[in-house]
């Protein structure tokens, strides 16, 4: 039985995808009861409603379990807490293992999300506990809500420079990568950084209007733009917070890293994002 947290998210959805796709048993855990039937449906085999706040509900949620898969809410304050009730519940249900899904260059202390999570990867590291630990780059699909938009304005905008490298990957290859993880020993105690090749707006913008014919112009958007579009999807004053360093971080320095390891582990090339741009644009 592998465990998968917040698994109603976008990757929690899609690990759990792929686990039971290769007749792996899930036992998914949701942060609301609104999420249960909708796992189910994916075919986790249980679906936990479980605060990673609470300790005791987590030890309960982890007994039984085999595997972890440790995917944490994005830009939360409580970071390290959840890291913390994690690690003691996976020690008193006995699991194997602890694949935890971490960010790109945790070491970066500019950008809170990312820093805080390294406290989590020293945590596992002490812990005694066997783990592997991926740092995954921002996803090619986070540019999806805004697709049909895209292509109603022929423009692709991010509030940084269009000049900007980001070293993007396709969730699609990190959830072949967690499987795998998952399912053999050789990747035991070892970090991995899992990234695509670096990509500017203006590159993403001209494969853009090759693959849908039609020109698509690439854009900086103000960050308050930024910043009032997640208040109005409701975003946590923290995560506004981290917003507002996040982009000028990304403005001047972007976010790369190197594809050779997620090639080794994938054993064939990354998906570029010619093939995301041409996979979504047939539907």
């Amino acid at each position: 039985m592998i465990i998968v947290t917040c698994a109603g998210g976008k990757t929690g959805k899609a690990i759990v995808k792929q686990l039971v796709k290769i007749g792996r048993e899930v036992r998914a855990i949701v942060g609301h009861q609104n999420s249960i039937a909708k796992i189910h449906d994916l075919g986790a085999a249980e679906v936990f409603c479980c605060d990673l706040n609470d300790a005791n509900a987590v030890e309960t949620a982890f007994i039984g379990g085999k595997q972890l898969y440790y995917i944490a809410p994005n830009m939360n304050p409580a970071e390290r807490i959840f890291g913390k009730n994690i690690i003691a519940a996976a020690r008193v249900a006995g699991l194997e293992k602890i694949v935890f899904h971490s960010m790109l260059h945790t070491q970066l202390e500019e950008l809170p999300h990312h820093w805080e999570r390294h406290f989590v990867e020293a945590d596992l590291m002490e812990s005694g506990l066997c783990y592997t630990i991926l740092q995954c780059g921002s996803y090619m699909q986070n540019m999806l809500p805004n697709w049909n938009r895209m292509i109603e304005t022929g423009v692709h905008s991010m509030p940084y420079a269009i000049s900007c490298p980001m070293s993007l990957v396709d969730l699609n290859d990190i959830c072949e990568v967690a499987a795998k993880v998952l399912s053999s020993t050789k990747y035991n105690f070892g970090t991995y950084e899992i990234c695509g090749d670096a990509i500017t707006l203006s590159e993403k913008a001209s494969i853009l209007s090759n693959v849908l014919g039609k020109e698509i112009r690439a854009e900086k958007s103000s960050l308050e733009q930024a910043l009032e579009h997640g208040r109005m999807l409701n975003f946590s004053d923290y995560s506004i917070e981290t917003m507002k360093k996040m982009f000028p971080y990304y403005d001047k320095h972007g976010l790369v890293g190197s594809p050779c390891v997620l090639e080794w582990i994938l054993g064939r090339s990354h998906s570029s994002f010619q093939s995301f741009a041409e996979r979504m644009a047939a539907g």
